[in-house]
């Protein structure tokens, strides 16, 4: 990824999720590691797509992402069932920026 593009990834990200998150850190992920899921992810899922013209026609929302839900149910369902949804990394968002698509 280029230098200004690189910038530009991580200042978006410093601006959506409030946190910040570095070149050290691309194992992320968005769901377990920075708790986004449900209307918060597909809104932020939306902005990223439009900010890098990534194409969002084949991808499946509700492979990566959980429904909204209060964080005591979250607590419950990490704790006693097995999650079967993929996990969503920074490095996945990199990787969709490179490709114009997510793979």
């Amino acid at each position: 990824m280029k230098n200004n593009l690189n910038k530009e990834f991580y200042a978006f990200l410093k601006e959506e999720i409030n946190i910040n998150i570095n070149e050290n850190s691309p194992n992320f992920r968005l769901e377990k590691d920075l708790n986004m899921y449900g209307e918060d992810a597909f809104e932020f899922i939306e902005k990223f797509a439009n900010r890098f013209n990534v194409n969002l026609d084949n991808f499946n929302f509700e492979k990566y992402f959980n429904p909204e839900i209060d964080r005591i149910s979250l607590f419950f369902k990490e704790k006693f069932r097995k999650n079967n949804k993929s996990e969503l990394t920074i490095q996945d968002l990199k990787s969709a920026i490179i490709n114009g698509k997510f793979e």
